[in-house]
C-alpha cells in the first residue's frame, strides 16, 4: 500500500465549528458553522515546557550524574490571519459582541472579559506535485489541517489602520480534542477515521479527497447549509454525505429510519461504506441493493 505525501502549498478555504463549553460541535447555535476564504495564513505551533534536568558534579567538578525529561507540549497555539472578516468571526473566535442592523451584522465590539466560546478549525491546502489527484483520474487531493478544540480566543496585536491593507488576526490555544469531535459534525469526514479524531490530541494534518466546503454566506447553524440532516449517501472507503455539511445519521437502523437514499442504489462493492456519527465501527454502514447493514460491504 503506497503512503500519501503531505505536499502542501497555499491555503483555500478555512472552516470555523462552534464548540459549548465541553469541546462538542454546538449544533444548537444560530452561529455554528462558517466557512471563507478570506484569511492569510494560520500558524500552529507547540507550546512547549522544558523537561526537568538533573545534574551533579563530582568533586573534581565533571558530571557524575546528567540526565533530562523529555520536554512536555502544553498546548498548541493557533493563530489566524485575516484580509477579509466577517464581523462573526470575531464573535466566535475573539469573544466579541455583534453588532446587528436588522438582519445584518455589520461589525463587533469589544469588552474585557474572557471569551467564553471555544471553536475547531480546518484548513483545506492546495496540494503540490503531479500526483494531486487520486489514482485514476480521481478528484483533487488537498493537505488537510484540524485543530478540534480552541479556548481562550483573543484579538492577536494591534489593530493598525494606515495607508494600507487592514488585517486582522486571532489567536486561542488548541487543547486535548473532546471525544465527542468524533468524525466531525459536517458529514464530510475528512480526516478518513472510523474511529474518529484520538480524544486528547491536539491537532492533525492527512491527505484527503475530501474536497473543500463551500464558502458560506455568513454564519450558519450547523447542517444548515444543506438544509440540515443528510438526504443521501455516496459510496466510498469511506464515502460522503448529501447534500454536502449535512448531518449524518448515526448507524445503519437510523440511516434506514431515515430515508437516506443511497448512490448508487444497486450493491456497494466489496470496502464500500458511509461512517455515521457513532463512533467506531458501530457507525459504519453499507447499501446492499435493498436495507441499510452495518459495516462495510462484504
Amino acid at each position: 500500500m503506497a503512503n500519501k505525501k503531505i505536499k502542501s502549498i497555499k491555503g483555500r478555504h478555512l472552516r470555523l465549528t462552534r464548540l459549548d463549553e465541553c469541546g462538542a460541535p454546538d449544533t444548537e447555535a444560530d452561529c455554528g458553522v462558517i466557512v471563507t476564504d478570506g484569511f492569510v495564513k494560520v500558524t500552529i505551533s507547540n507550546e512547549v515546557e522544558s523537561g526537568e534536568e538533573y545534574t551533579q558534579k563530582n568533586a573534581w567538578g565533571d558530571f557524575c550524574i546528567a540526565e533530562k525529561d523529555g520536554d512536555r507540549v502544553k498546548w498548541a497555539n493557533v493563530s489566524i490571519q485575516f484580509c477579509e472578516v466577517d464581523p462573526e468571526i470575531l464573535d466566535m473566535l475573539g469573544g466579541a459582541s455583534p453588532v446587528v442592523v436588522g438582519s445584518d451584522t455589520i461589525g463587533a465590539t469589544f469588552g474585557r472579559d474572557p471569551n467564553p466560546n471555544a471553536f475547531a478549525i480546518e484548513v483545506w491546502t492546495k496540494k503540490a506535485g503531479a500526483d494531486a489527484c487520486a489514482p485514476g483520474g480521481g478528484a483533487p487531493e488537498w493537505g488537510y489541517f484540524v485543530v478540534p478544540y480552541v479556548r481562550n480566543g483573543v484579538l492577536d496585536g494591534d489593530l493598525t489602520i494606515e495607508n494600507g491593507p487592514l488585517t486582522i488576526a486571532l489567536k486561542g490555544e488548541g487543547i486535548g480534542a473532546s471525544d465527542t469531535w468524533g468524525v466531525g459534525p459536517h458529514g464530510d469526514n475528512p480526516m478518513k477515521a472510523t474511529t474518529g479524531f484520538p480524544a486528547g490530541d491536539l491537532y492533525g494534518m492527512v491527505v484527503t479527497d475530501v474536497q473543500p466546503p463551500p464558502v458560506t454566506d455568513g454564519c450558519q447553524m450547523i447542517g444548515a447549509g444543506s438544509g440540515g440532516p443528510a438526504t443521501g449517501a455516496t459510496a466510498g472507503t469511506p464515502g460522503m454525505w448529501t447534500p454536502t455539511g449535512s448531518v449524518p445519521s448515526n448507524d445503519a437502523a437510523d440511516a434506514a429510519a431515515d430515508g437516506i437514499q443511497a448512490n448508487p442504489t444497486t450493491a456497494w462493492t466489496t470496502g464500500q461504506y458511509v461512517q455515521g456519527q457513532t463512533i467506531g465501527t458501530g457507525g459504519e454502514m453499507h447499501w446492499d441493493g435493498d436495507t441499510w447493514e452495518p459495516g462495510k460491504a462484504p
